[in-house]
């Protein structure tokens, strides 16, 4: 069956002329877009629905059987007298498509309508399968001897009819280990080559992450960040990508604070933040911390992170080279010229700070000891919020009053809470206290709209 065989018989009609259907279709769906669904029955509103995807499906195998034509004959380009370096490239020019999108799509009209899956082109034609069908079965036989692929399309049709994409590509996956499992073995090794994992700042201070996992490294992180990434309640609002993000670094920071990952540099990972006192201590204007490559931290973040890590005290003083004023100088704090100077004589070298020479590394002091850690699991259990019943294990020490503001480091002025919690505090606003009987009590911020004051869900 050739690239027409999605045609159907005519009676002997002659063809319908294509611009004429092109223009019954346009007019159908003039007549759609003026519909009011608001009209509609529930019952009749899901059927048309239903209806409507299969007609898609149909409409989109018979445009991947004029797009393989297209392609046989090399007419890419044709409609402005050109010819195209590639369809998969008029593709992209033409309708703005995306460069996987289109290649995914000359791969598919190539299979379905000039290559061995002619079973597969007709019930997409036919409606009896979706788009996403048919390019699972074309992508997962590619690599497939035409013969092998040919006398296993019947099973794969009727298994297409069954089985969601994501089941059917598992199955041909299956199938290339049965008939082939050299090329099978081959296949897996180049899609292992493929893996990687990129992490970049993004332009409005967020980290994006992205990349390719071989499937048993993917179940492998799947299983690790499913029981992290459980709704928390049944008041938890965080969308799945969100508690995957949220399972993700909670994972991360548990084995930075196991401190069994490998050394690098001579100490244990961490993560090290580079804040100036001014930042730490509150006042206004303060430019919070430097994480290096990744980007800033907010004052009232770094001043969450103080809570429960280690601090060293460096002194700096300006290079004897560098020019400029001292940020500390007498600057008319009103003139924002003035102010901005006043920021760039804070920030560190590299974000083109002036040069400065340490004068003194104190030590790292005021971290909560194993001691004091071990009455607060006996005497908190977990995290204190109101209403929340994380375990220890997800808990950060908390100072009740900071220990930049003169709060002790002692059981009496701290307290265990979840991450989300203690991101809630400090960046929230929030006010934890407690009183005399121990108990402990969350003040929301006083501009916070009175609707507002539910107790935040964990993060």
């Amino acid at each position: 069956m050739d690239s027409n065989r999605c045609s159907h018989e005519h009676g002997g009609q002659p063809p319908a002329n294509p611009r004429n259907s092109l223009a019954a279709l346009a007019a159908v769906a003039d007549e759609l877009a003026a519909q009011d669904r608001d009209r509609l029955a529930d019952a009749a509103l899901a059927d048309q629905v239903l209806r409507l995807r299969r007609l898609l499906d149909r409409l989109e195998g018979h445009w991947l059987g004029d797009l393989a034509a297209l392609d046989g004959r090399g007419a890419a380009g044709a409609d402005q007298g050109t010819q195209a370096a590639s369809t998969a490239s008029w593709l992209r020019n033409r309708l703005h498509m995306g460069a996987t999108a289109a290649s995914s799509a000359v791969r598919t009209a190539r299979a379905l309508f000039r290559g061995p899956l002619t079973r597969t082109a007709q019930a997409l034609c036919d409606g009896d399968i979706s788009t996403a069908h048919a390019s699972a079965l074309a992508h997962g036989t590619h690599d497939l001897p035409t013969q092998t692929a040919a006398k296993a399309e019947p099973v794969l049709v009727e298994a297409a009819r069954r089985l969601d994409p994501p089941q059917l590509r598992r199955l041909v996956g299956h199938l290339q280990q049965a008939t082939d499992p050299d090329a099978a073995d081959a296949q897996a090794q180049r899609r292992h080559g493929r893996r990687g994992l990129w992490v970049a700042p993004t332009l409005d201070g967020m980290v994006a992450v992205g990349g390719l996992l071989d499937p048993e490294a993917g179940q492998t992180v799947l299983a690790a960040l499913d029981p992290l990434a459980r709704p928390a309640s049944a008041e938890d609002d965080r969308t799945g990508d969100q508690r995957r993000a949220d399972a993700l670094v909670e994972l991360a920071r548990r084995n930075l604070e196991a401190g069994q990952l490998p050394q690098t540099g001579g100490v244990r990972p961490q993560l090290l933040v580079t804040v100036d006192l001014d930042s730490l201590l509150g006042p206004p204007g303060g430019l919070g911390g430097d994480t290096g490559v990744m980007g800033s931290l907010t004052p009232e973040a770094c001043r969450r992170l103080a809570c429960d890590g280690a601090l060293t005290r460096v002194l700096v003083t300006p290079h004897p080279e560098a020019n400029g004023h001292h940020p500390h100088g007498d600057h008319d704090k009103g003139d924002l010229a003035a102010r901005l100077q006043m920021a760039m004589a804070l920030l560190p070298p590299v974000l083109g700070g002036a040069p400065s020479q340490p004068l003194d590394v104190g030590r790292a002091s005021r971290v909560i000891t194993p001691a004091q850690r071990s009455a607060l699991a006996v005497r908190d259990g977990g995290c204190v919020f109101p209403d929340c019943h994380r375990p220890l294990a997800w808990c950060e020490g908390h100072h009740l009053v900071h220990w930049l503001d003169g709060g002790p480091t002692d059981l009496a002025n701290l307290a265990l809470l979840c991450r989300a919690h203690h991101r809630v505090v400090h960046e929230g606003g929030w006010q934890l206290t407690r009183g005399p009987d121990g108990r402990f009590t969350a003040t929301p911020p006083p501009d916070r709209p009175s609707s507002h004051r539910r107790h935040p869900t964990a993060a």
